[in-house]
């Protein structure tokens, strides 16, 4: 199984390939000593805005997966007010995830896709 620790900018760097590109805060979860996954909220211009990734093996683990998310709508109620979100197009489970972490249509459209809000 998954394991889950707050993430550094070094697993920003393992997973993505390079530095992140904006501010962030978040978890992990690692198997095997790689980051399989990764979530949080990134800052755009002090605009909190959640994202998470996973790579293909944390798909095989239910479980965990139910475990991240319990994670992350615990952390974004301990930041307090709202953040915002975009379900990505390309992830079949994207935009029922947000709705399961509380995320609701705010009916502004950008590049992405629909804005969403939580809190």
């Amino acid at each position: 199984e998954p394991t889950f620790r707050p993430a550094t900018a070094a697993d920003a760097v393992a997973y993505f390939g390079g530095p992140p590109k904006m501010s962030f805060r978040g978890f992990v979860a690692e198997l095997d000593g790689e980051i399989i996954g990764i979530g949080g909220v990134y800052y755009d211009n002090g605009v909190p805005i959640a994202f998470s990734e996973m790579r293909e093996p944390m798909r095989r683990y239910r479980k965990a997966r139910a475990k991240a998310c319990r994670i992350l709508t615990r952390f974004f109620d301990q930041l307090g007010g709202k953040v915002y979100a975009v379900a990505c197009p390309t992830e079949p489970t994207a935009a029922a995830l947000l709705a399961k972490l509380g995320f609701v249509p705010t009916g502004l459209f950008g590049l992405h896709g629909e804005t969403l809000v939580r809190g």
